[in-house]
């Protein structure tokens, strides 16, 4: 009876030592898993050489000593297409790598420490694209506003020339003419025996007025006498030669006549006689 008492209290102590095991194992597996401040989630390419494992399949945590060991390998040799690359957090838009335990969500692609060297790969952004023009109505040319005509100023009517006014038409004589002659009253050639006869004549415009005349007799002794003289009406529209009263004296000396107009004023030539005083 006692014997299968002790087998199975031994094997209850074999369970319960192995699940402690089992649970501190998992207790080491979760700290070592724990992100750290200071790790980046990174790419491994192909680092089957250096570490072991598959490039491409899988990504975890790498220590600070391992970054900075392969980073500084790389600047030795050269490097940089091949090898541990740093993917940037805010370039990669691509889905990032599965790491152990860990969600994309949980676990943000962060970059390296500022601290740490090394240089960091930029993705190329390619040419800028073209932007192509949008294709829309083509506006209408705005016509430009026609400016208003300038009117011709009017010029200012020149001033009409003020005529000179028509001299009304006066009554004048337009013609005159006289004769003087000597006749004897004996053989002698004395003045007292000789007759001095003095004709005229007159033709006016026509406009019709009063002609008024006179004879002027002047001797060679200077004295002056006024011989036979009158008034002649003329009528409107008459041109006609009208004759003036003859002046017929006997001379004391030798002198002239002379047949004066007085209204229309006009004279004629004065003509002279001779004798023997």
């Amino acid at each position: 009876m006692g014997a299968p008492s002790n087998s199975w209290r031994a094997l209850v102590g074999f369970l319960g030592v192995a699940a402690g095991v089992a649970l501190l194992f998992a207790l080491v597996a979760l700290v070592a898993l724990r992100p750290r401040d200071g790790l980046a989630w990174v790419r491994v390419p192909d680092l089957s050489a250096d570490l072991r494992v598959d490039g491409g399949l899988q990504t975890k945590p790498l220590k600070d000593t391992v970054v900075a060991a392969v980073l500084q390998d790389q600047r030795l040799d050269g490097s940089t297409a091949s090898g541990l690359a740093v993917a940037p957090a805010l370039a990669v838009t691509q889905q990032p790598a599965v790491a152990v335990n860990a969600s994309p969500a949980a676990r943000p692609v962060t970059t390296p420490a500022a601290s740490q060297p090394g240089p960091t790969a930029t993705p190329d952004p390619g040419p800028a694209p073209t932007p192509t023009p949008t294709a829309g109505p083509t506006p209408s040319p705005t016509p430009a506003p026609t400016p208003a005509p300038t009117p011709a100023p009017t010029p200012a009517p020149a001033p009409s020339p003020t005529p000179a006014p028509t001299p009304t038409p006066q009554f004048a004589i337009r013609w005159a003419g006289e004769l003087v002659t000597k006749s004897k009253n004996g053989n002698g050639n004395r003045c007292s025996q000789n007759t001095v006869t003095g004709v005229g004549g007159f033709a006016t415009n026509g406009l019709g007025g009063t002609v008024s005349y006179q004879w002027v007799r002047v001797d060679n002794q200077g004295q002056r006498t006024i011989g036979a003289s009158g008034t002649i009406q003329v009528a409107a529209g008459d041109t006609n030669l009208h004759g003036v009263t003859s002046d017929t004296f006997t001379p004391v000396h030798s002198g002239s006549d002379q047949l004066v107009f007085l209204s229309p004023a006009y004279s004629v030539p004065a003509q002279s006689w001779n004798c023997v005083g």
